[in-house]
């Protein structure tokens, strides 16, 4: 699939017959853009794009046993997410495919992201085992069971209809345990497991210990999210610290972390606070844009390597 399953495999989409599909196919191996991360020689050839697409003069439909190659027609962005969930569709519901797995360089965030989308997860990442263009690369595997697509398609999609942050006692830090955001999301948010550590040994500031609130995120009853802030307890922490805060994959576009986010300022503001402060990590695909449309603003400061911020409450 995405990244290194573009390889020039037998079988694709019956093609328009004449030269039509040979000089487009030939222009998208060659772009920069396209290419950077792609398994194919370059600079690619134009005898192999229409060796490429002779070989599908024939095909009508995916042969079992065989690779096939699908290509988007129509111009423009954001079709990927929708044509590949209708190829897997395909796959698992017509033609009865249990497993499907994908393979990809670390450096192919798009792809990686794009995968997330679909429901695969991660899976592992194996050293330098990849031969690619004169060199051995890292390569990443993300995979899913026809069963968990169905899962995936089946989710939650709506907004809830009650968000809450209740506290997480001895008989629900399990459930919170098990939230997960996507692999490519885990450079800006700590996982679970160590979030606990870090509350249970969190380092003094300044000499004086941090106090951690640990909140669970429940969307109609259900855990669907994580908050932990430290609280305002002495001089050296006068404002409470969003500390850490992430809503589970399944439940990632609900609008749950917007309301979940409310709630906490509500619930400061209520308390007595003038102002709450937070950090992130800078990059595509963090949480940003997030936490400036919520008013938060950059200090200046960079601690650690992450933006500090503050929302005047």
């Amino acid at each position: 699939m995405a990244g290194r399953g573009a390889r020039d495999l037998p079988g694709a989409r019956r093609p328009r017959a004449g030269p039509g599909p040979r000089a487009p196919l030939h222009q998208t191996r060659c772009r920069h853009r396209r290419r950077a991360l792609q398994d194919w020689e370059l600079p690619y050839p134009r005898e192999r794009a229409e060796q490429l697409v002779a070989s599908h003069e024939d095909r009508t439909d995916v042969i079992r046993g065989g690779g096939t190659q699908l290509a988007i027609t129509l111009e423009g962005h954001g079709y990927a997410l929708e044509a590949v969930s209708a190829v897997v569709d395909d796959l698992v519901d017509r033609i009865g495919v249990h497993r499907i797995f994908a393979q990809l360089s670390k450096d192919n965030a798009a792809s990686a992201r794009l995968l997330e989308r679909l429901g695969m997860t991660f899976e592992s990442l194996t050293a330098r085992s990849y031969w690619w263009r004169g060199t051995y690369d890292d390569n990443l595997t993300y995979a899913m069971s026809a069963d968990e697509r169905r899962a995936w398609r089946d989710r939650p999609r709506d907004r809830p209809e009650q968000v809450r942050l209740v506290p997480i006692t001895h008989e629900s830090f399990r459930a919170y345990g098990r939230l997960r955001t996507h692999y490519s999301q885990q450079r800006f948010v700590a996982p679970m497991w160590q979030s606990y550590g870090d509350a249970l040994f969190s380092e003094p500031e300044q000499g004086h210990p941090v106090v951690p609130v640990l909140l669970g995120i429940e969307a109609d009853g259900e855990p669907a999210g994580f908050l932990m802030y430290a609280d305002a307890v002495n001089v050296d922490t006068p404002e409470p610290y969003l500390w850490r805060f992430l809503v589970d994959r399944r439940h990632q576009g609900r609008g749950i972390g917007g309301t979940a986010l409310r709630i906490w300022l509500d619930d400061m503001r209520a308390a007595g606070h003038a102002a709450v402060g937070v950090s992130w990590v800078p990059g595509h695909g963090g949480p940003e844009g997030f936490y400036l449309r919520n008013g938060f603003e950059p200090t200046g400061e960079v601690r650690d390597g992450e933006i500090v911020a503050r929302r005047v409450l």
